[in-house]
């Protein structure tokens, strides 16, 4: 079975980046488990850090690994499941790399969004740093959210399949990252993110759309999905 690698503990249970991962395991369908929902934090500090992963060396969560199979990084690993799954576009390799190019791109925004939480020291907690950040967080509410969302907008709108997914003619992983990057920007930018959307209709149906597919759907509103940070873009 393919094991999730992330952080967890009796204590402090967050999304993360992790989630962009279990949504991919979560539409096709395949089972996966995470060690530390029952082990806790310290399950992936010894498979990380302490001798526990044998295989391919890992630098940080959130990985994967299968029988002797370990890899990291949140694109890498989406766009190697969404080969595996059958959740990269089948309308050719252009389509291919665009799709992953978006998976790329919402890292990034992902990235770029956290760090305004984390001004001072980008390694450390949120607390200690409110004051700072939040000069950063409104700037990239109000000059790089709307950037991204434009951006994903514009791509919609110039599918030449005519689907209503971002790439081809069927949902692919990049559907499901930008999914949970709109739901993230929803729950940590919400001001700007709220009027945002609105001058994005075909984003916003695109949201709504993947919240409302079975499996996706199923999960959301089961006991298993955990909570969002409170104070981070996770």
């Amino acid at each position: 079975m393919w094991k999730l690698w992330y952080w967890s503990s009796a204590t402090s249970q967050l999304k993360g980046r992790g989630e962009y991962i279990r949504l991919v395991f979560e539409e096709a369908g395949v089972p996966y488990e995470e060690p530390a929902r029952k082990e806790g934090a310290e399950a992936v500090s010894a498979f990380f850090w302490k001798g526990g992963n044998k295989n391919f060396p890992l630098r940080a969560p959130p990985a994967i690994s299968r029988g002797d199979f370990t890899l990291c990084n949140t694109p890498v690993v989406v766009i190697y499941l969404g080969r595996k799954f059958g959740l990269m576009p089948t309308t050719g390799e252009d389509d291919v790399a665009h799709c992953e190019s978006i998976v790329t791109i919402v890292a990034d925004a992902v990235g770029e969004g956290r760090l305004a939480f984390h001004p001072l020291n980008h390694y450390a907690s949120h607390k200690g740093q409110e004051e700072a950040s939040v000069q950063h967080v409104q700037r990239y509410g109000e000059q790089r959210l709307p950037k991204y969302l434009a951006y994903f907008e514009d791509i919609l709108s110039k599918n030449p399949h005519g689907s209503m997914f971002l790439v081809g003619d069927r949902l692919t992983v990049a559907d499901l990252q930008v999914f949970q990057y709109c739901l993230a920007a929803e729950q940590h930018y919400k001001q700007w993110y709220a009027p945002e959307i609105k001058k994005a209709p075909l984003l916003s149906a695109l949201v709504d759309a993947v919240a409302q597919r079975p499996n996706i759907k199923a999960y959301l509103a089961s006991d298993r999905v955990f909570p969002w940070d409170s104070d981070s873009m996770m």
